[in-house]
């Protein structure tokens, strides 16, 4: 989610010690817990419905996204948050909003040279709004024949020719969002490689508290060559001690 800034296989050396004297800033690439969400939320959804996802309560024996085995002792299961790492781009009092994947703050178009959309899932271009299309499968259909009676006698200035969206309670998706305004305390967080990053378009605003720190070198980096042999492990000896940025 943050290519071509860091890539999958990059292990990362992170200040922990930036945040306590000072807060993040707009562009700062920030690790944090992951906000506590639910366990099979759809890892890359089109549409995010007023924030109904947004920092969930971790409920005991309730099932959430954690990176490690959950811990149970005497009947009680305590999961522990995986960390992530995104950019700020959303500060406290600023009004963000998306367009045709264009970010606006407070109105003004904000792209930079660091956004990437090279990586992408095999998702349809989303438009501004989403539009539900009913699918059938072949065997659960019942057979309707049509009345020539309605044929007849519907009047045929009752239909057009267009086709309106159903907008959903305000629907958002990831290529149109916004504007909504990050209130105090929380921040607006993305991934550079837009297209397949789970960020704050989908689990909402984070919290100044879940500011871990910042990443500063990555120390050792592999990657997967795949050919016809195999999935085959290498080094990326280039990106060994590069600072992050």
């Amino acid at each position: 989610s943050m290519e071509k800034t860091l890539l999958v296989g990059d292990y990362l050396v992170a200040d922990k010690m930036k945040y306590f004297f000072s807060d993040p800033k707009r562009e700062d690439i920030v690790t944090f817990r992951y906000p506590k969400i639910e366990e099979g939320t759809p890892e890359h959804p089109d549409s995010v419905n007023d924030f109904i996802r947004i920092l969930h309560p971790l409920y005991l024996n309730k099932k959430v996204a954690f990176s490690k085995a959950p811990l149970t002792f005497f009947h009680i299961t305590y999961y522990a948050r995986k960390n992530v790492v995104k950019r700020v781009i959303g500060m406290p009092g600023d009004v963000v909003e998306i367009r045709d994947k264009i970010v606006y703050i407070n109105g003004e178009k904000f792209e930079r040279g660091y956004e990437c959309y090279d990586v992408a899932d095999p998702a349809p271009p989303l438009s501004p709004f989403r539009v539900f299309e009913h699918r059938f499968e072949p065997g659960n259909l019942d057979y309707v024949s049509q009345s020539r009676w309605y044929e007849k006698h519907i009047d045929s200035s009752a239909f057009t020719d267009s086709t309106s969206a159903w907008i959903r309670g305000g629907v958002f998706n990831r290529d149109w969002f916004g504007p909504i305004k990050v209130p105090p305390g929380k921040y607006f967080v993305l991934g550079d490689n837009r297209d397949v990053s789970e960020d704050s378009r989908y689990w909402g605003f984070l919290d100044r508290s879940d500011i871990t720190g910042t990443p500063r070198v990555i120390f050792f980096s592999k990657g997967i060559e795949y050919n016809k042999i195999g999935d085959i492990p290498h080094v990326r000896w280039d990106r060994i001690f590069r600072l992050t940025r």
